[in-house]
């Protein structure tokens, strides 16, 4: 089911994420703001290629420190 996650790394204080979406694969890089405390979000659209599914975006708040609205609004921007 699209959009999908297809690789999550954890770099210091933020998370790459790589997936696919119906039209388009996306990169994410998701920063922690502590001063804020916010999470600062970068997306960038790629051309389409097929990869296999590791994640959905729901499962994100579970098996990482990313809270479910975050997980939510990429959801919403990607798709």
């Amino acid at each position: 089911m699209y959009p999908y996650i297809t690789m999550i790394k954890q770099f210091k204080n933020q998370y790459i994420i790589e997936g696919c979406s119906l039209n388009n694969n996306f990169k994410i890089i998701i920063k922690k703001n502590n001063l804020f405390d916010e999470n600062i979000i970068y997306i960038q659209k790629l051309n389409k290629n097929i990869r296999p599914q590791i994640l959905s975006f729901i499962e994100l708040s579970l098996y990482y420190d990313i809270d479910f609205s975050t997980s939510v609004k990429l959801f919403n921007d990607v798709s």
